[in-house]
């Protein structure tokens, strides 16, 4: 427990860190209009849903650098980060040019009108973040899975005040700034993700100079064995992030239907449970990095007990926030926003949301044990079924067929995400039952 807390912590100060700039967005625009919170949270949704790929195909990194690492295989590692590299670069191409296609025909969604220009906008210029974005996010995976999670943190931390900075100076106009709204929000965001890549990589290549010089030994080349790997074990674990977290993205596209401070009020709310989320999902992470390492030391009882610690804190802190939901609602929702109407919208959606806390931690901790042990497959197959097939389905007619509004669509996401909890506890359940007598073959092609 030691140990993973020793390499959740920093991870999850890190996810909270990248939430902290979508966060600290909401709060400058939050003091234009409902109108500006809602086209930030809708151009941020969409945005999501190709960044989130990216992100998720470079998850494929963690169970090889990892599992190479408790081998003693550390030039492996780093061959897998040379064809993460490769990825990040490739991708960012056809995903940017998709984005931007996808922003010049947003009208077709039938969004408010008063939303649609000011999302158009925003989305122009955050498009080009995506580089970046995959780029850091490579090198990240890279030092997590070695266990090496504090330098992220570090430089998370000096971006998002960079962040701040410029979202003051670029939406309001100050310090000789054009007063750009929020499009100025845009900005500032793309530069903090340039910010990020560049310190990162200057990191990285010190980090490596001094203790192993790969990147001088090793050439940087394409390598067809460790790339289908990567992409082997990433393509499910994209989309199983897709299938997640497009589901809330959906959702949000669907709220821009309804009036300007329902859509406030959702964003605002959407934003509160995403930042509760990035503690388990740090700790997911944390998991799969230490579940993975003890695979490769061939150590089948320590990697069984380190996917169950992970579910007791990923849980044990949700109860922990469901409790601070429940309890602060109009201290947490005042934070964002003074409009009654998007409060009393607010409050009743974050009741939902603490109802469901707990599922959000255990199924987010199953993905992490999971994929520890090279199975990216389950997760996959169980979020299309349990968001797109229950939870966005019985939304969409909570709200739209029984007038039940937001919360009707909060409710559905509520019903799919337990479903999906409860499959990935059982999965996980029965195989790490195999761990205790397994080979390392016989557990990789179960998986």
């Amino acid at each position: 427990m030691k140990n993973m807390l020793k390499l959740a912590t920093p991870v999850v100060l890190t996810y909270l860190g990248l939430m902290l700039m979508g966060f600290v967005d909401l709060l400058f625009v939050g003091r234009v209009s409902p109108t500006a919170i809602g086209a930030v949270g809708v151009g941020t949704s969409i945005f999501i849903w190709f960044m989130i790929f990216g992100i998720g195909l470079l998850t494929g990194m963690d169970y090889p650098i990892s599992h190479a690492f408790g081998a003693g295989k550390t030039e492996e590692g780093h061959r897998v980060l040379n064809q993460g590299l490769i990825v990040s670069v490739i991708m960012s191409v056809p995903l940017t040019v998709m984005l931007l296609f996808l922003n010049h025909h947003l009208a077709v969604f039938g969004f408010n009108p008063q939303i649609l220009s000011e999302t158009q906008g925003y989305l122009e210029v955050i498009a080009w973040s995506l580089l970046p974005t995959f780029v850091f996010s490579a090198l990240r995976q890279y030092l997590q899975a070695i266990g090496i999670a504090r330098p992220a943190l570090v430089i998370l931390v000096v971006a998002n005040v960079l962040n701040a900075l410029a979202n003051y100076a670029l939406i309001f106009g100050k310090w000789g700034m054009p007063a750009l709204g929020t499009v100025g929000s845009a900005w500032a965001t793309f530069v903090s993700r340039g910010f990020m890549m560049i310190v990162m990589a200057i990191y990285v290549w010190r980090w490596d100079a001094k203790h192993h010089q790969y990147f001088k030994k090793v050439v940087f080349q394409y390598e067809r064995d460790l790339m289908k790997t990567l992409l082997r074990l990433g393509t499910p674990s994209a989309l199983q992030m897709l299938f997640e977290v497009g589901v809330f993205a959906t959702s949000t596209t669907l709220a821009a239907k309804l009036t300007a401070s329902e859509l406030a009020a959702h964003q605002i709310v959407l934003n509160t449970a995403s930042m509760t989320f990035m503690v388990p999902m740090g700790i997911s992470s944390a998991t799969a990095v230490l579940v993975g390492q003890h695979m490769g030391k061939n150590d089948f009882r320590g990697a069984r007990i380190t996917g169950w610690r992970g579910f007791a804190l990923g849980v044990g802190f949700m109860a922990f926030s469901a409790v601070m939901l429940l309890l602060f609602p109009d201290a947490i929702l005042s934070i964002y926003t003074t409009d009654s109407q998007v409060l009393e919208v607010g409050k009743s959606l974050l009741l939902v949301v603490a109802l469901f806390q707990l599922s959000d931690g255990a199924q987010v901790v199953g993905t992490g044990a999971l994929r520890g042990i090279a199975d990216t497959h389950s997760p996959m197959y169980v979020n299309l079924v349990g968001h797109w097939a229950l939870g966005l389905p019985v939304g969409v007619y909570l709200c739209f067929s029984l007038h039940w509004g937001v919360k009707g669509l909060w409710v559905g996401l509520s019903s799919g995400l337990t479903l999906v909890a409860l499959t990935l506890v059982f999965i996980w359940w029965k195989k790490s039952h195999l761990l205790k007598s397994r080979t390392v073959v016989e557990i990789a092609d179960f998986a």
